[in-house]
């Protein structure tokens, strides 16, 4: 399956994701479908099921487990690569009419993110499959009844002259078919992380709260990713730094140019968002090329993006293993 990465970065499948269905904590949402569930019949009609039965430890999952290959190759398409990261699954869809690449994964918490799905369709033991409408790709969602959430999100590539939308949510639907038939089967899908890997370590252990809350001028309090392996302090809508391990794929080490606390470090940004990276190591001996990173991001809305998120980096890497080059 490991054949071309069309030189899309994980990374930006993440981002791209927030800005497609999180909404602000202002918005009227829907009662969950646990609430309905027992405040309609007084009590759930069968066992409910949350995101932990589906799917085991929540931050251990092989996401790539849950895409059913052949359904999407029985399209006419072909999948070209599954690499796994640490929240999700990333799958090159080579269809027909266009290219894409197909996100598993994104754990969330609805009670926090507010997802408001523009199609709910229940499923039995009080899960919703929901579908979302962006103009940049396909998102679906299983919201389960604990309110956790899985997403499978389609786009076509960055560079892409047209992309054929209804291509994309074809596709999107048929793995998310592959999801339901995973979480309904009684079975788990452990994932085992690489020896010195960056899911050894405590995302919201590795940064104070002081010296975050010190940085914005503000009481901030760490928050952990649904399943770990990434931290933020402070709301979405507001000055705020995250810390997230990802996988980054190819990795030229010759893009971290910068020394900070004695790491390769590469630091990319704007007026409004900041991110400083460090390389880790190599996903696995069957992904050579790609590798753990650890990112630290910095939202200001102003020019000091960067000089943040590079004070609260250097705070960082020191608590790290040591790079092997």
């Amino acid at each position: 399956m490991h054949k071309k990465h069309f030189g899309l970065l994980s990374a930006g499948v993440a981002v791209i994701l927030t800005a497609s269905c999180a909404a602000s904590g202002t918005e009227e949402t829907a009662e969950s479908p646990l609430t309905k569930a027992a405040t309609s019949t007084g009590a759930p009609s069968e066992p409910v099921l949350t995101s932990e039965e589906a799917f085991g430890d929540l931050g251990a999952i092989d996401f790539c487990e849950l895409l059913d290959e052949q359904a999407v190759e029985g399209t006419g398409a072909t999948v070209d690569f599954a690499v796994p990261d640490f929240r999700h699954c990333l799958v090159g869809v080579d269809a027909p009419s266009t290219t894409m690449t197909v996100m598993i994964g994104g754990l969330y918490d609805n009670a926090v993110e507010q997802n408001l799905p523009s199609e709910d369709e229940p499923l039995s033991r009080s899960v919703h499959r929901q579908t979302f409408d962006t103009e940049v790709g396909c998102l679906r969602s299983l919201l389960f009844a604990d309110e956790i959430g899985i997403q499978v999100f389609a786009q076509g590539l960055r560079d892409a002259e047209q992309v054929d939308m209804e291509a994309l949510c074809r596709v999107a639907d048929i793995v998310t078919d592959g999801v339901v038939e995973a979480a309904f089967s009684e079975k788990t899908f452990p994932r085992t992380f690489g020896e010195g890997s960056l899911a050894e370590l405590d995302a919201c252990a590795l940064l104070d709260d002081d010296a975050a809350s010190n940085a914005f001028d503000d009481d901030l309090v760490a928050r952990e990713r649904v399943g770990g392996h990434g931290c933020t302090w402070g709301p979405p809508t507001a000055p705020s730094v995250e810390l997230a391990f990802e996988v980054e794929m190819p990795v030229d080490l010759e893009e971290f140019s910068t020394k900070l606390g004695g790491r390769p470090t590469r630091v990319a940004g704007n007026e409004l968002l900041c991110e400083v990276s460090t390389p880790h190591i190599p996903l696995s001996e069957a992904y050579p090329q790609e590798r753990e990173i650890l990112t630290v991001s910095a939202m200001t809305f102003d020019s000091t993006a960067c000089d943040v998120a590079e004070d609260l980096a250097a705070l960082v890497w020191p608590r790290l293993p040591a790079f092997r080059g």
